[in-house]
């Protein structure tokens, strides 16, 4: 059976694409954007639905457009003058008409802040640089965080999921991509019906060189932090020691999609462990 509240939005002459949806009328592209955030969110902040949208980086509820791209950056800062928002959701259009979920992060911005953003004096580290943190990273390895992460996160990334399907569906998309930064990403994606259409292979991979007798659990003869031997048994810790250069070479980042609705139930990492 069908969505009514899903129907409503999905009028023939409404929005196709991020595209279409930042050109349309305000009120309409905020009616939109709200279906995105997860009402658990909303519920552990203590805030109302967002009926309002600042489109500038100010408020509480923010929509920005993405500069050079068919993008929409939707962010929830609880608090309007912290550190981190909430919540940051990217969506951007595909060249063939789908839709990927480009930036995802969910935050508790009360837990403790990790700075592996920053490099040692404080300098913001561009994404995809080999500048790191070691003594921040060593921190967040040792709270339970994974690499990238700034702060705890706040475990609900599946209903986030659900509801970019849901507006996907409101377009008309049929095909959602994703494109993980990291090890446990991709195993993340998995989980939540996602397979590859690249890199699977070297997800196989991965996971054959960390059993016994395999190349990459043999590196892990705890000469560093991110590379103490029970860390190939689990998704945290073989992706910190891939962060930290375990493979030989850079993490390339898999690239995955979902059908709307559908689960491919992919696992290069069966009876995963966290």
């Amino acid at each position: 059976m069908s969505d009514p509240s899903t129907e409503s939005l999905a009028a023939p002459s409404g929005p196709r694409s991020m595209r279409d949806l930042w050109e349309a009328e305000p009120a309409l592209r905020h009616r939109y954007l709200a279906r995105l955030v997860p009402a658990p969110l909303l519920e552990h902040y203590g805030l109302g639905p967002p009926r309002s949208w600042s489109e500038g980086p100010e408020g509480v509820f923010r929509c920005l457009e993405v500069p050079g791209e068919d993008a929409v950056r939707l962010e929830v800062w609880p608090d309007p003058a912290g550190e981190d928002p909430a919540l940051v959701l990217e969506l951007t259009d595909t060249y063939l008409g789908h839709l990927e979920a480009s930036w995802i992060v969910i935050n508790d911005i009360h837990g403790p802040r990790f700075h592996v953003d920053r490099d040692p004096q404080g300098n913001p580290i561009p994404l995809g640089s080999t500048v790191r943190n070691l003594r921040e990273e060593i921190r967040a390895l040792a709270a339970g965080l994974a690499p990238n992460q700034v702060r705890p996160g706040l475990r609900m990334f599946r209903p986030l999921i659900r509801g970019v399907e849901a507006f996907a569906r409101t377009l008309g998309v049929e095909i959602l991509y994703v494109a993980p930064l990291a090890y446990h990403n991709a195993i993340k994606y998995e989980q939540y019906g996602f397979t590859y259409s690249s890199g699977q292979e070297q997800m196989e991979w991965i996971h054959r060189e960390f059993q016994p007798g395999g190349v990459l659990r043999a590196r892990m003869d705890g000469s560093r932090p991110f590379r103490m031997p029970w860390m190939s048994d689990t998704v945290r810790g073989r992706s910190w020691a891939i962060h930290d250069g375990v493979l030989g070479r850079r993490w390339m980042a898999p690239q995955m999609y979902k059908f709307v609705s559908r689960d491919f139930h992919t696992r290069t990492f069966p009876n995963a462990v966290w």
